[in-house]
């Protein structure tokens, strides 16, 4: 549970950063997005470290954003450089 908040988080806060600085009219336009994600989360469980169906939503999406990103790190990492 605590890595599915950390994910949304962190994808959460890489589409404010890229869309702009008026947080809360990013914080709603996500919301629903971010709460889609966590429900196909917990719909399609992985184990600890071999989340890779997880790491590729993750990834597409942060390519989506125009953000560099790293994958395989650590295993199944996903690391967006911003």
């Amino acid at each position: 549970m605590k890595r599915l908040l950390v994910v949304g988080l962190c994808l959460a806060t890489a589409q404010i950063f890229a869309q702009g600085p008026n947080l809360e009219k990013d914080y709603k336009a996500i919301e629903s997005k971010v709460i889609e994600w966590r429900h196909d989360i917990h719909q399609n469980p992985e184990l600890g470290n071999r989340e890779f169906k997880t790491a590729e939503k993750i990834a597409s999406h942060l390519k989506s954003l125009g953000i560099e990103v790293q994958t395989g790190v650590a295993f199944s990492g996903v690391v967006g450089i911003l």
